[in-house]
């Protein structure tokens, strides 16, 4: 066996087996400057390792003298046998020599893999699992290439006369980034597209957001725009939506030919051309990343800062339903951000009306158990409720809440949830109807038309609504409503002073 140089300060990994795997392994630590060991019975596989000066011993590691080794100061053992049983016999002599040594060594299945972690190893490479995993992540690969490639054919499609892009009524910046990122793979084919919304923009951050970024986005009041806007263009996409008419301004009869959305949804009611809905995405903004990457389209500093803030926006801070790839996707943006663009959106000041619907959503609070209920009664301003919503979480005992206020001509509700046993999609659609909510098992959200409680008084028409809202929603959380938990009954705005 080849002698140590006396006088260097040696770390080592000491490799029993030599085939393909070992070499490699051999190579890529030599190559990092470590110094290896390798020891086999097979002279012609030790023969391409001394070129790179590698170490090498020729033995039969059944007869080996492990005490031999140059052990002091050997980091860890690789043992890479061919076959189960002589990977197992030297764990175990290894163990007993050198209780304090890191072993790692190599299997095929989970029995076997469980028995040399029993008998001192301490990790256990299974190689059937690596092969699998790797072919699998390649089939994704192709897999999203093909969808790649799909999505751009539906979008070149549209050269004559166009593409439409609708997005979710009242857009969050999930919903205008990926709005905006499609247009600009579109661009990126010489399509022309225009993006259209129902409802409002009216969260400051969201306004500022579009304004920042001169994002053109069109809205529009009725279904009958939208079918004339469907009537002059080729190809129609749905953004952060998937189904006509539920929370867009689509007629319901349309068949968008794009829908990309990450909500959880019954995929058998969905129709498109193109349909690409991830439920365990955190944000539609991930997945339209993943297609500017697929298709080689780095998005310049506001696309960038747009995408970012969407991901983080709909992942709470990347706090919730948060997937590996909001993470990558998250990281890739980051260096291609708008610093200053994406502080001036985070840090704007709270409306004065944010801060009068978070104290009514206090003040009006009823808690059945660990659901919260709260009415803030007329708003004009819906995206304050999901900021309430949000406060109202961090209450003690609670883990589901839902806030629901009146504007204009429809009732607004937002939910949120920590309790794991929770689907608040599911919860919302069983109380509210399927296309009045929807979401994810976390957030959700939902709106009702005021046709449903008919032409009634103000005064009146508060009372039915708390208690149809209240009723429906702890009837199918399954929450008794009959004792109540706080000493009073939510004050009622009599005067619609602040309707708009």
């Amino acid at each position: 066996m080849e002698k140590m140089s006396p006088n260097k300060d040696i770390t080592m990994y000491i490799i029993l087996g030599c085939d393909d795997v070992g070499s490699a392994v051999a190579r890529n630590l030599n190559t990092s400057g470590e110094e290896v060991f390798v020891i086999d019975n097979d002279e012609s596989a030790l023969i391409g390792l001394k070129e790179f000066n590698i170490r090498t011993h020729l033995a039969d590691i059944h007869t080996l003298d492990l005490g031999t080794l140059p052990t002091k100061d050997t980091i860890a053992f690789v043992i890479l046998q061919k076959n189960f049983k002589d990977n197992l016999t030297l764990v175990k002599r290894i163990k007993k020599l050198f209780p304090d040594k890191f072993i790692v060594s190599r299997t095929t299945g989970e029995k076997d893999a469980s028995e040399l972690l029993e008998n001192g190893a301490n990790r256990v490479v299974q190689t059937a699992r690596i092969i699998t995993n790797t072919i699998l992540s390649e089939l994704e690969a192709a897999k999203r290439k093909r969808s790649a490639s799909h999505l751009v054919s539906v979008i070149k499609a549209a050269a004559c006369k166009g593409l439409a892009i609708f997005l979710q009524d009242n857009p969050d910046p999930d919903s205008i980034a990926s709005g905006l990122a499609l247009k600009r793979i579109a661009e990126k084919y010489e399509v022309k597209s225009d993006i259209y919304y129902g409802g409002n923009i009216g969260y400051q951050q969201n306004k500022t957001l579009v304004s920042l970024l001169k994002a053109d986005l069109i809205r529009l009041k009725t279904t009958d725009e939208a079918q004339e806007i469907i009537n002059t263009i080729d190809k129609i996409a749905l953004i952060e939506a998937s189904i006509p008419s539920k929370n867009n301004i689509l007629p319901a009869n349309t068949i968008p030919n794009i829908i990309i959305d990450h909500h959880q949804i019954d995929f058998r009611l969905v129709k498109g051309e193109f349909v690409e809905i991830l439920p365990k995405i955190g944000a539609t903004s991930t997945i339209m990343t993943r297609y500017m990457r697929q298709l080689e389209i780095v998005p310049d500093p506001s696309l960038a800062t747009a995408l970012r803030y969407g991901i983080r926006v709909d992942t709470g801070g990347f706090t919730r339903n948060t997937s590996t790839e909001d993470l990558e996707a998250s990281a890739y943006l980051s260096p291609l951000v708008d610093v200053g663009l994406l502080k001036q959106i985070e840090n704007l000041p709270m409306s004065t009306e944010t801060l009068d619907i978070i104290g009514k959503a206090i003040q009006n609070r009823e808690v059945r158990g660990s659901y919260l209920l709260s009415f803030v009664e007329y708003i004009t301003d819906r995206d304050a409720l999901p900021q309430a919503a949000e406060l109202m979480l961090q209450l003690a005992g609670v883990s589901t809440v839902l806030v629901f206020g009146i504007d204009k001509n429809k009732v607004h509700l937002s939910a949120r949830s920590i309790d794991s046993s929770v689907n608040l999609a599911v919860l919302l659609e069983k109380a509210f109807g399927f296309m009045n909510a929807g979401g994810h098992a976390t957030m959700a959200a939902g709106s009702i038309d005021l046709g449903t409680f008919g032409n009634i008084n103000n005064e009146a028409l508060l009372k039915v609504i708390f208690d149809t809202i209240r009723k429906k929603f702890f009837s199918a959380a399954g929450v008794g409503i009959e004792k109540r938990d706080v000493p009073k009954k939510p004050a009622l705005i009599t005067n619609n002073s602040t309707r708009n």
